[in-house]
């Protein structure tokens, strides 16, 4: 993978992560599809509250413990005490007017079971909605500088890059204060880069991956 090619910055993809739905558990893949909204399936679903306004781990902790898995034709959602619940990738409900950040989105709502699953687990009322893909939503243009970015529910931006080397650089500095080490899935990164300098990430305009 190279970065620019007037330069010689390289690395390689070290880890890829998938979040199905906003806020909960990642999962960790081996490939992933990238499509004009980042990774396939990442951040296809969101957990709203009674007015459809969409809900985070910023609010409600209990999310992070919260883990998907993704098989072939079903998402399957797992929680201490609970029993798993199984969504059928290409079966929606209802149609459903959400709320994400500054922007209202249509939607499909994912059904009373799912609703009942996450309202008795979080503890309020809740709904599992699944983005409408006829929809196309864009990233700020002030964040992207004018490009149009397309993505699903995602805070900012279709992909989130990061590199072990700002891991490591963190946990360094976390460390030399007396914190312990936090691994990198608390940034909820899609791609995971190595073999780069820390938050060179972070200097590049254009990634190639070969």
């Amino acid at each position: 993978m190279s970065f620019n090619p007037e330069s010689d910055l390289t690395g390689t993809i070290a880890r890829l992560f998938v979040y199905p739905v906003k806020s909960c558990a990642g999962i960790e893949v081996q490939e992933a599809l990238l499509t004009e909204t980042g990774l396939d399936l990442d951040r296809a679903w969101m957990v709203v509250d009674d007015k459809g306004v969409f809900v985070t781990q910023r609010d409600l902790p209990r999310m992070a413990l919260i883990r998907p898995q993704l098989k072939t034709d079903e998402l399957v959602l797992r929680a201490p005490g609970m029993l798993a619940l199984h969504i059928a990738i290409d079966a929606v409900e209802a149609p459903a007017t959400v709320t994400v950040w500054r922007d209202t989105v249509p939607a499909w709502d994912m059904g009373a079971v799912a609703a009942q699953w996450f309202t008795d687990f979080l503890g309020q009322p809740c709904r599992l909605v699944r983005f409408d893909p006829e929809h196309r939503r864009l990233s700020s243009l002030d964040w992207t500088g004018g490009l149009e970015a397309p993505n699903q529910f995602s805070d900012g931006f279709p992909v989130l890059v990061a590199s072990e080397a700002s891991m490591d650089d963190l946990n360094t500095r976390l460390a030399a204060q007396g914190h312990e080490a936090v691994g990198i899935e608390r940034f909820r990164p899609n791609v995971v880069l190595a073999g780069v300098e820390a938050h060179d990430e972070d200097r590049v305009d254009r990634v190639r991956i070969d």
